[in-house]
């Protein structure tokens, strides 16, 4: 009964979002069908050993999870690596990521029978699921079945936590269903003990983006052609705007305004989180009278003073090309961006008040005095201003985010070797 219910709910839900994906068309057909356990010819054909399954919702879960798949890979080379996600920024990202070390599909629909074909379909030796997506009717099913389910780089919000205290009797019931909690924290790992997790199978690991911060730097030779593309010559300063929300960019293109006043050559990249929100960044850009390109044809507008990056999976690309780095989702009350991309390349970072999302990285940079944190959009004026005005600070300041990104690697490599006897139990 209680399947039923989660699955009526479910299919509610859907047919709610069902209009607004068709509308902004989320969700290509191959999409839908793959989410309903119908794979095309290509992939079944690259199921056909025992695989071990990674499920990540979208492109942040996709990020984190690369260096632990790199390592699962190279640990299991006659295993299959699937890499389940649910949006089509995460599968883009995915595919790209993987290229041919693994297979990308979009992973089922929380439905019995959606969730039974896609396991027949992938066969798999283990089950991981990434930070915080628990799936009920996956969850069951594979522990009906016999494979052991993993969380990884596990995180449990203060909001996320206050909302699964609610439904603690039943999210214990599925949770014992659960082999290994590896967190993030201890704060993480105390808060889903408090949910009901068996205590013996929660170990924390710490945070696998620290490991994926590192992975596809740029090259110097492809950095040279990409500011020789976008008409950048050596030397110019360049501000980076990364994952920005809506309420950010204003605040953003003050900042940089403010900081030219004094005649500064200064550049402005802006990377909206959302790509169908470029055309609403454009046209606040063009409403303060400023020159705007789009990444993608850099040439098409003329010079430019800002351009916004319109494409996906490159933003380390243009953190490479900055001076200094503003880091999304932050001014707002969302929880923050990944501060580790910029941190890894040395970049001077500043982001904002709400960094929930990564609240555990954020402090670390803080306390390395690797990063700057700005309350209001009028102190990013001030902040980046300062930074600006000392250049020798700014790249000590980068360079000490790099160290520490250096420093707590490793993170991969000790989750793949908890997973290597979870996966060796259980053949197909």
């Amino acid at each position: 009964m209680r399947w039923l219910a989660y699955e009526f709910l479910l299919v509610l839900a859907l047919i709610g979002y069902l209009p607004k994906a068709l509308w902004r068309r989320r969700l290509p057909h191959r999409g839908w069908c793959m989410r309903l356990g119908r794979y095309p010819e290509a992939v079944r054909r690259r199921l056909q050993s025992p695989a071990i399954w990674v499920h990540a919702v979208s492109v942040g879960e996709v990020m984190a999870a690369q260096p632990l798949i790199r390592e699962l890979a190279a640990q299991h080379p006659r295993d299959t690596v699937v890499l389940s996600t649910v949006t089509p920024a995460g599968f883009e990202v995915a595919t790209k990521a993987l290229g041919e070390r693994g297979v990308v599909i979009y992973g089922p629909l929380d439905m019995r029978w959606t969730v039974r074909r896609a396991m027949r379909a992938i066969r798999p030796r283990v089950l991981v699921l990434v930070e915080s997506e628990l799936w009920p009717v996956m969850v069951a099913l594979a522990s009906e079945q016999g494979v052991p389910v993993v969380v990884v780089n596990g995180r449990i919000s203060e909001r996320a936590f206050r909302r699964y205290r609610l439904v603690r009797p039943w999210l214990a019931g599925m949770l014992s269903q659960v082999a290994g909690f590896f967190m993030q924290s201890d704060v993480d790992a105390e808060r889903i003990r408090a949910m009901g997790a068996p205590a013996d199978r929660v170990r924390v690991m710490g945070n696998l983006k620290w490991d994926a911060g590192l992975l596809n730097l740029p090259q110097a030779a492809e950095l040279s052609a990409l500011a020789s593309r976008l008409g950048l010559a050596p030397g110019t300063d360049v501000m980076v705007a990364g994952s920005t929300h809506r309420g950010e960019e204003a605040a953003v293109v003050e900042a940089w305004q403010s900081a030219r006043r004094d005649g500064r050559p200064l550049r402005l990249i802006i990377a909206p989180r959302h790509r169908e929100r470029v055309d609403e960044v454009e046209q606040l850009l063009r409403s303060r009278g400023v020159r705007v390109a789009r990444v993608s044809a850099p040439d098409a507008a003329g010079p430019w003073e800002a351009a916004i990056v319109d494409t996906m999976g490159e933003l380390p690309r243009y953190y490479a090309l900055a001076t200094l780095v503003f880091v999304g989702g932050s001014l707002i009350p969302h929880g923050g961006q990944n501060p580790l991309e910029p941190a890894s390349l040395a970049r001077p970072v500043v982001f904002g008040p709400f960094m929930e999302n990564f609240s555990a990285i954020a402090q670390a940079l803080l306390d390395a005095q690797a990063a700057r944190q700005v309350r209001t959009g009028e102190e990013l004026v001030r902040v980046f201003a300062e930074l600006l005005a000392a250049p020798v600070e700014a790249q000590a300041m980068g360079a000490r985010a790099q160290a520490l990104v250096r420093q707590v690697q490793g993170v991969a490599k000790r989750t793949a070797d908890q997973l290597q006897p979870l996966i060796s139990q259980h053949v197909t």
